[in-house]
């Protein structure tokens, strides 16, 4: 079924053709386990049939166009999609972990202030086989080592684009697909709380991050505008809806901003915001870009953790990472593109 899902034209091919219906399956395989970029490197095919996909189904739908390499080890991938738009990608290497951080849209709605891909207003939502192939390609870049995690953290908001994110996000974890465990798989949403309730009711085990950036309402709504949709007590409701229907851990990103979200009544304002046991804090230093922000300093940043920790949070200080390939969060902006049109920002009422 999820071979169908995600590759129609695909079935619809192999239907009118009159070809066994396992041939499917070994093209989804192809795509989803084997990596290929092109059908003549799927020799578990007939050549008449890899001739056939070359001209109906390309492997690839995505074209790379460039790998920037950071000096932490953090990679950073430019695509075009066939349409001339532009995403980024980047895979992120740690002791035993590989993780990819991918895009589900071209630009972002949301607008947050301090998000270098909010400047770019929305250009489009990415298809399934678009948002899946951006894993494919960076596994197949760093094997023999394996892709271990992959968080839906890149550019847009995947939960305006849900039903193909989630798509996407099946096929990565299917068994008979790319076969990532789903408790390795974390999608981030700056805080959709009807699509929140529906994600907890899914079946399949995926994390869940919110944005959330200042315990208070009137200051969210300075930074983030979806604050003016969804209130906290709103948002910390489907919070509360996630924990309770999945009994899975859900995290809260924090990025500091220097002199808007980082002293110490923040802290405090958190510890009695985030008031139960399967909360977790991800506080996360400001990355540069040009939106007017900088970022709090290392010192503060580590005294606003401890204060948190010994108010009772479960809570991290993440480190920035990729950040000399402008490929840290809330840089990723496809730059080569940005001066395109983009769509107004979309309603968010």
């Amino acid at each position: 079924m999820k071979a169908a899902e995600f590759l129609p034209e695909a079935q619809q091919m192999i239907a009118e053709r009159g070809e066994p219906a396992y041939r499917l399956r070994q093209i989804y395989g192809a795509l989803t386990k084997s990596l290929v970029r092109d059908w003549e490197e799927a020799t578990s095919l007939p050549k008449h049939l890899r001739e056939a996909l070359t001209e109906e189904v390309p492997a690839a739908v995505l074209d790379l166009q460039r790998v920037s390499h950071a000096t932490d080890g953090t990679r950073k991938y430019l695509f075009h999609t066939h349409d001339k738009h532009a995403i980024e990608t980047v895979m992120i290497p740690e002791r035993g972990r590989n993780t990819v951080c991918i895009s589900t849209q071209v630009g972002c709605a949301m607008g947050c202030k301090f998000c270098a891909t909010g400047l770019m207003g929305i250009k489009r939502n990415l298809k399934a086989r678009e948002i899946a192939e951006q894993v494919f390609v960076a596994a197949r870049d760093i094997a023999p080592e394996r892709v271990s995690n992959v968080v839906v953290m890149g550019m847009g908001e995947p939960m305006l684009n849900y039903e193909a994110t989630l798509r996407a996000l099946k096929v990565l974890n299917d068994g008979d697909g790319f076969n990532l465990a789903a408790r390795h798989i974390a999608l981030s949403t700056s805080g959709l709380v009807d699509k929140i309730r529906r994600f907890a009711d899914e079946p399949e085990q995926f994390h869940l991050a919110i944005s959330l950036h200042t315990p208070f309402e009137e200051e969210r709504k300075e930074i983030m505008p979806i604050a003016s949709r969804h209130s906290i007590p709103e948002l910390m409701d489907a919070a509360r809806y996630y924990v309770d229907t999945t009994r899975r851990k859900l995290f809260f990103e924090y990025t500091l901003l220097a002199g808007v979200n980082d002293q110490m009544r923040h802290a405090n304002a958190l510890a009695d915001l985030l008031d139960h046991p399967l909360y977790h804090l991800n506080l996360l230093r400001f990355n540069w870009t040009d939106t007017g922000f900088s970022a709090t300093s290392k010192r503060d940043a580590k005294e606003f953790l401890r204060r948190a920790r010994e108010r009772g949070l479960s809570a991290t200080l993440r480190p920035s990472r990729g950040e000399d390939i402008d490929a840290a969060c809330g840089q990723l902006a496809a730059k080569d593109l940005r001066g395109r049109p983009a769509v107004p920002l979309v309603p968010l009422s």
